[in-house]
C-alpha cells in the first residue's frame, strides 16, 4: 500500500470536517487548493481523479487528495453515497513509498534538556486504502460534534482527535500490509532495544525470535542497512551520547552503563559511530543551555 511520508513536528492542523449523504447523480467539484482533503466513503461510491490518476472509492475506502494537485469527480455516482471529508494543512509530502518499505521501528534520536528544537521525525498516511468503520467512524463523529460546537474549550480536543485519526490510519498501514520480513525486522529491533546493554548472542537471538540468525540478519539489513551487531552498537552509542551530555560520569562509567566494559573498545566504537571521541563529544556539549 502506498503511503505519504510527512515531516513532524509540527503536526497536521485541522481546517474543517464535514459529512453528507449525496443523492445519485452528484459529482465532486473540480479544484486545486493548498490543503489535504481526506475522503471516507461509508456507503455508496465516489469517483475521483487527481492529476490524471483515477480512483473508485467504494464503501469502506478512503483517499487522501494532496495539496496543489488538481482533483475532480470524473463520474457521477448512480447511488446514494455517504461521505466524510477532513481538510487539514501541512507541508507537502516528503515522498511516497510502499508501507512494506517503511522502517517502522527504526529508533529516532532522543531529545535532551540541551536541545533547542525537536528532532525531525516522520509520520505516514495511507494514500488510498480500506478503513475500519467501527474504529474510525466514532472518531470522525466526535470531530464533527466538536467542529459544530466550535468553542474555546473544544478547539484543542478537536485537533487532538485529528491526531488520533491519523494515528489509527498509520497503525492500520503498519499492521495490515507489512510482509513477514518487515515484521521480523521490527521484532529484531525490539529485541535489540531490550538487550542493548547485554552481551551480544546470536544463539539467544535465534531462540528468542524463533528464526535462524542469518535470516534475522538479512531482514534487519534489508530495512535498516545494518547487521544486528551494528544496530546494537548504534543503540549503545546513542545512549552513551545522552549520558555524556547529561550525567556526571567518567567515560569508563558511561561505557559500562551502555554495556561496554572495555573503555578502550568503547572509545574506538564511539569514534567509529560519531567521528569524535567521547571526551570531545562531552566538550562540545558543555556550556550549552
Amino acid at each position: 500500500m502506498i503511503c505519504l511520508e510527512l515531516t513532524i513536528p509540527p503536526l497536521p492542523q485541522l481546517v474543517t470536517i464535514g459529512h453528507a449523504v449525496w443523492p445519485p447523480g452528484i459529482k465532486h467539484l473540480s479544484r486545486v487548493f493548498d490543503v489535504y482533503d481526506m475522503l471516507f466513503v461509508n456507503n455508496g461510491v465516489l469517483y475521483m481523479t487527481e492529476d490524471n490518476k483515477s480512483y473508485e472509492i467504494t464503501e469502506g475506502n478512503m483517499l487522501v487528495l494532496e495539496p496543489g494537485k488538481h482533483h475532480i469527480g470524473h463520474q457521477a455516482s448512480s447511488e446514494a453515497t455517504e461521505i466524510y471529508w477532513v481538510h487539514f494543512v501541512h507541508d507537502a509530502p516528503v515522498r511516497t513509498l510502499d508501507s512494506a518499505s517503511i522502517p517502522w521501528s527504526f529508533p529516532y534520536a532522543k531529545g535532551t534538556d540541551l536541545d533547542l528544537a525537536p528532532h525531525r521525525q516522520t509520520m505516514y498516511l495511507p494514500k488510498f486504502a480500506d478503513f475500519n468503520g467501527p474504529d474510525l467512524l466514532p472518531v470522525l463523529n466526535r470531530m464533527l460534534e466538536l467542529h459544530h460546537r466550535a468553542t474555546a474549550s473544544g478547539s484543542l480536543l478537536l485537533q487532538a482527535e485529528l491526531a488520533s485519526l491519523l494515528v489509527k490510519l498509520q497503525e492500520a498501514a503498519q499492521r495490515r500490509y507489512a510482509p513477514r520480513s518487515r515484521k521480523l525486522c521490527d521484532l529484531a529491533i525490539a529485541y535489540l532495544q531490550r538487550h542493548a546493554t547485554d552481551p551480544f548472542s546470536a544463539d539467544h537471538m535465534e531462540k528468542a525470535l524463533h528464526y535462524r540468525f542469518d535470516y534475522i540478519a538479512r531482514c534487519l539489513k534489508l530495512y535498516t542497512g545494518k547487521s544486528p551487531l551494528q544496530f546494537k552498537h548504534g543503540l549503545q552509542i546513542s545512549e552513551a551520547r545522552s549520558l555524556l551530555a547529561n550525567a556526571d560520569l567518567s567515560v569508563a562509567e558511561v561505557g559500562e552503563r551502555v554495556g561496554i566494559d572495555n573503555v578502550n573498545y568503547f572509545i574506538r566504537l564511539f569514534r567509529k559511530e560519531t567521528g569524535i571521541t567521547p571526551g570531545q563529544y562531552r566538550s562540545s556539549r558543555q556550556g550549552r543551555a
